[in-house]
């Protein structure tokens, strides 16, 4: 009988190993014996095995004690690891892959050299150790780690890149209680990018690492708490409003959100057409039809956008003091953001 081990991703890869009285192989049974543990290592060193999918491992795994042989790749896919996973001090010669890996404890790679790729993609890490600096002093040498929608994913404080190396971190995300790991990782992807010219990303990475560190302000970094408020205030704005200059299509939202409620507000204030004389809604008048209500709409949304973008053309004016401060309030929110849309298009033109 063939161990009944089938991969959660891919239903057609299954594994072919005889079966023992659970059902699965020696290599995916889970709570196995004492002499089921040692038969475990000594069959992978023994079969030099190296795509360890679906594989659990209950003890303490030192790669450097497994595998001490040549392979052409390391697949850790779907394996699960129950107690610490070391893989310090050991030379990745080749592509290593830990999709859809778990880490239920501990995990290390100080010390490590990937002169290969590297591949976390949906890899789960246990939240205890996100903060710990995993990759201290490991060499990255290969042409590309990839980290990808991945759970609780830890810093990478103390790794060392290659200049060639290229470093995708994409939809991994962090609690407020990790943001400061967040940033960092972050703010490494941002550098590395930079440095690999990879332009297409570091407007992400930047929005990321800037997010991420929004989540820990503390008016105790500032002179005092009126400092702290103001930084917060104008953070709050740029993370909302533009995405920190990485997300401009919000600006643009903004934009046609303020010039459609002050149209709404001109509806009941009044303005002036040069044409069709006091446009305005009389609440206490109810004889407007749907496609009165319509065109008075489209008129007043017509008056405020010119109000907005400043060009008046003078066929429409305010009508009344609520309408002439309402006016000036739109002329200077519309100026404002017209210099935060230059300065945002501006800013992504040259990355």
């Amino acid at each position: 009988m063939n161990c009944k081990w089938v991969s959660n991703e891919d239903r057609n890869l299954k594994c072919s190993r005889h079966a023992g009285s659970s059902g699965y192989c020696l290599f995916h049974k889970e709570n196995k014996n004492k002499r089921e543990r040692a038969l475990f290592d000594a069959y992978i060193k023994k079969g030099e095995i190296s795509d360890f999918t679906g594989f659990c491992f209950e003890d303490k795994f030192y790669i450097s004690k497994i595998v001490n042989f040549e392979y052409e790749k390391l697949k850790f896919c779907e394996a699960i690891f129950k107690a610490e996973a070391n893989f310090s001090d050991f030379i990745f010669k080749n592509t290593v892959d830990f999709t859809n890996a778990q880490f239920e404890s501990y995990i290390c790679f100080k010390q490590s050299a990937f002169l290969g790729n590297c591949i976390f993609h949906k890899t789960i890490f246990n939240t205890k150790y996100i903060n710990e600096e995993v990759f201290e002093k490991s060499d990255f040498n290969g042409q590309k780690l990839i980290v990808e929608k991945c759970v609780s994913f830890p810093r990478l404080d103390g790794i060392v890149f290659s200049p060639y190396t290229k470093f995708i971190l994409k939809d991994t995300y962090y609690n407020k209680e990790s943001s400061l790991c967040g940033r960092n990782n972050y703010k490494i992807a941002r550098i590395q990018a930079k440095i690999t010219e990879d332009n297409e990303n570091i407007g992400y990475y930047y929005y990321n690492e800037r997010n991420y560190a929004s989540n820990f302000l503390k008016s105790k970094k500032y002179n005092g708490y009126r400092d702290y408020l103001v930084n917060d205030f104008f953070d709050f704005l740029s993370k909302h409003f533009i995405g920190y200059g990485e997300k401009p299509i919000k600006l643009l939202l903004i934009s046609f959100s303020i010039i459609s409620l002050f149209a709404f507000i001109y509806l009941f204030t009044g303005i002036k057409s040069l044409y069709h004389g006091l446009i305005k809604i009389n609440l206490l008048n109810n004889t407007y039809s749907l496609y009165d209500f319509v065109t008075f709409y489209m008129e007043s949304w017509y008056f405020s956008m010119m109000t907005f973008s400043t060009v008046g053309y003078g066929d429409f004016i305010a009508f009344g003091l609520l309408s002439k401060m309402l006016v000036c309030l739109e002329v200077f929110l519309g100026i404002t953001i017209h210099a935060t849309w230059t300065s945002v298009l501006f800013s992504r033109m040259i990355k």
